[in-house]
């Protein structure tokens, strides 16, 4: 079963899409981790990435998607993989090299994704690059919800307001029914 894991910077995406990927033993592909490591390269990709996030925007897509499918590669997913921060925009939906089985959007207030950012001691964490990060999320990300929908992949809502166990046992259903 392929998951992505769904929400806007700060929600808590990462945290339960690693917990589903080790309960369900699939791998977790975290782009984060891609792009802050292609950004060390000594290169000038590595350096347009290193640019992009300091400033808080989206890689793009001539430099994301040929670097997702090499990513990709690294990891077997003949069982499927839990995908966590891509696709970020509707062409890279498109170009995704597999069909999405299951959406969890992870949801909470932006205030409360903010304070939670701003806490994480990361160099990308301004509090300029937050509010940029959470708008882009709005323009280019939030239109994946309808295209997904439109391909009748199923989407659970989840709220990440209550306590973490609460959430994982949500999570647990929502897994169950995949």
């Amino acid at each position: 079963m392929n998951i992505l894991f769904f929400g806007a910077q700060g929600s808590g995406k990462s945290t339960h899409a690693k917990y589903a990927a080790t309960k369900l033993n699939l791998p977790y592909i975290y782009t984060g981790d891609l792009f802050r490591k292609l950004e060390d390269e000594d290169s000038e990709r590595g350096k347009k990435i290193r640019e992009l996030m300091k400033k808080g925007i989206l890689i793009p897509n001539e430099i994301s998607i040929p670097a997702f499918k090499e990513y990709i590669e690294e990891f077997d997913t003949s069982n499927g993989l839990v995908l966590d921060g891509y696709p970020r925009n509707t062409e890279q939906a498109e170009k995704l090299p597999f069909d999405i089985d299951l959406i969890l959007h992870i949801t909470l207030p932006e205030k409360v994704a903010i304070e939670r950012l701003s806490t994480r001691g990361r160099y990308d964490d301004t509090p300029e690059a937050i509010k940029k990060r959470l708008e882009l999320f709005k323009q280019e990300t939030k239109p994946l919800y309808e295209y997904f929908k439109n391909k009748d992949v199923r989407i659970v809502e989840i709220d990440n307001s209550p306590e973490v166990e609460e959430v994982k046992s949500v999570i647990d259903d929502a897994l169950k029914e995949g």
